[in-house]
């Protein structure tokens, strides 16, 4: 006897997987970029528990309710430098949260990352030279940190 053939009727077997590449190590989202904006506002509740200066990117770490819908972050600054009590520079910036109406009560931790280029460029048409310091003060808390560029 000789091989057997299929006649018709006969479903052919699945081609064989494809090989997918290695995934690659998950990488941290880009950091979202400070948005200069006339009106910085609060929009949901949000607790800031800490926050870093990591060269250029500012990285929050924050606590609000949530855990049925994506909460999205901004972080917002009217393009204004002031002078500090130190005499320094300072810029106020509003940590955005918005919970697209999540009303689910789970105690979120998040990390949102920003960059601040935008406040480095700022500084730079004002005149103000290629580096400088400035302290960074978010409204609704008593957070604050130094950016250094």
């Amino acid at each position: 006897m000789g091989p057997s053939t299929s006649t018709g009727g006969d479903i052919p077997p699945p081609p064989p997987p494809a090989e997918s590449p290695a995934e690659p190590a998950a990488a941290a989202p880009a950091p979202t970029p400070l948005r200069v904006t006339g009106s910085p506002a609060l929009k949901d509740d949000i607790a800031i528990k800490s926050i870093e200066v990591q060269g250029n990117t500012l990285v929050a770490r924050v606590m609000h309710s949530g855990g049925c819908k994506p909460h999205t972050y901004e972080l917002l600054w009217d393009g204004t430098f002031q002078g500090s009590a130190a005499g320094g520079a300072q810029a106020e910036l509003v940590l955005a949260h918005d919970a697209n109406e999540d009303r689910c009560e789970a105690l979120l931790n998040r990390t949102a990352s920003f960059d601040l280029t935008p406040l480095q460029q700022r500084w730079r048409e004002q005149g103000k030279g290629e580096h400088g310091t400035v302290e960074l003060r978010f409204a609704g808390s008593q957070t604050t940190t130094r950016y250094a560029f």
